[in-house]
């Protein structure tokens, strides 16, 4: 028996559950799926998000969810470090976050199952017919937050993918921490080509210590910063050791089709420089799920209806897209460089330069600088 639904949601992450939540609040019939058998944090993250992403999504920074506040701290590969306390961060626990967010879609009326996996989607005289392991489902659109190996997006003939980081990431235990109140990041050739390393306390004795590279193996970089740390991670144990690719190449072109809409990391919903995508991606799923839902009840779900997806979700896509032409820049640079910058950009510049916001107002003041500060002026406006 093919059961029916207006739209479904394929993934229950940061951009699927959101996704959902939408859906069903704008009163189309929703069903989320997911394969793995429970709703937890399984991709590797540092899990560290922003008071805006908490306001966005609709729930409150509840205790349980929210580990502490720590304030970012960047080092350049000479060790000077700068501090961005206007940027404060919540250490969360991701896994109660979006088991959070899957309370709200369970309360707006979204049909969740786990243990569920989608084996292929075919679109067949105007709908989708998705079969999983349980059965057959006929919507009328489908959300494809299914990850960077999207079997969505595979199904229905999507090839493209933002280009990957590879990530690691250690959580280690019994961790001798000289600051628990910072999440810190650290760039050069010799820690992390093309790509930072991290420490993001999670208590205590405990933080997550991980990495992201594309110049190299990440294991034996995360390897030797771990060696290189010892005074602080020296004698930790790992009791958590996951990796993953990560899309740091901004939106895909095609996210978008008859029936069909892509967010999270399937899509490249993701800001690049940094690597987050809780914020990013979450707001991404929350404007597929409206426009999904009102595509439906006008009886209008193709390619260009669903569109109003790009509309909706441009401020984001800019941020995407100059966070991307920042980290171009910064990649083809030397330690040297890398240390030049590092005097020159203020807290505020490098927040803005990170997450693709107000940064014309950062060219322009890099403009009446000479050198490297006016290149990356450039690159940013050009």
């Amino acid at each position: 028996m093919v059961v029916e639904y207006d739209v479904i949601v394929v993934g229950a992450g940061p951009g699927g559950i959101p996704a959902a939540i939408n859906a069903a609040k704008y009163g189309a019939k929703t069903l989320l799926i997911e394969r793995n058998e429970v709703i937890m944090a399984k991709k590797p993250c540092g899990e560290a998000t922003s008071l805006g992403t908490f306001r966005d999504m609709g729930i409150e920074p509840k205790p349980y969810i929210v580990l502490h506040k720590v304030v970012p701290r960047v080092y350049a590969p000479n060790g000077k470090s700068i501090v961005i306390d206007s940027a404060p961060t919540y250490s969360i626990n991701k896994t109660m976050y979006l088991q959070e967010l899957a309370l709200r879609a369970a309360e707006e009326g979204a049909e969740i199952h786990v243990r569920e996996e989608v084996k292929r989607v075919v679109r067949k005289d105007s709908l989708m017919y998705i079969e999983t392991n349980r059965g057959i489902y006929r919507t009328k659109v489908v959300i494809g937050a299914d990850g960077y190996n999207s079997t969505v997006a595979r199904s229905l003939g999507v090839r493209e993918k933002s280009e990957p980081i590879p990530t690691l990431i250690y959580l280690m235990v019994n961790v001798k921490l000289e600051d628990s109140e910072s999440a810190r990041f650290y760039l050069g050739t010799e820690v992390a080509p093309k790509g930072y390393a991290w420490i993001f306390p999670k208590g205590e004795k405990v933080a997550e210590v991980g990495i992201g590279v594309r110049g190299g193996q990440a294991k034996k970089y995360l390897d030797k910063f771990v060696k290189e740390h010892s005074d602080e991670l020296g004698g930790a144990q790992i009791i958590d050791y996951r990796g993953a690719p990560v899309p740091i190449g901004g939106l895909i072109e095609n996210n978008i089709g008859d029936g069909f809409i892509l967010v999270g990391d399937a899509a490249g919903t993701v800001i690049p420089l940094t690597g987050a995508g809780m914020h990013s991606s979450g707001v991404a799923g929350l404007v597929a799920g409206k426009v999904a839902a009102q595509a439906v009840e006008e009886g209008d779900w193709s390619k260009s209806s669903l569109l109003r997806w790009r509309k909706e979700y441009s401020d984001w896509i800019d941020k995407i897209k100059f966070s991307l032409k920042v980290m171009r820049f910064l990649e083809k640079l030397s330690d040297e460089e890398l240390n030049k910058l590092a005097d020159i950009l203020r807290p505020d510049d490098i927040v803005r330069l990170a997450n693709g916001e107000n940064v014309f107002s950062v060219a322009r003041r890099l403009l009446r600088h000479p050198g490297l500060s006016y290149k990356l002026a450039k690159a940013i406006l050009g």
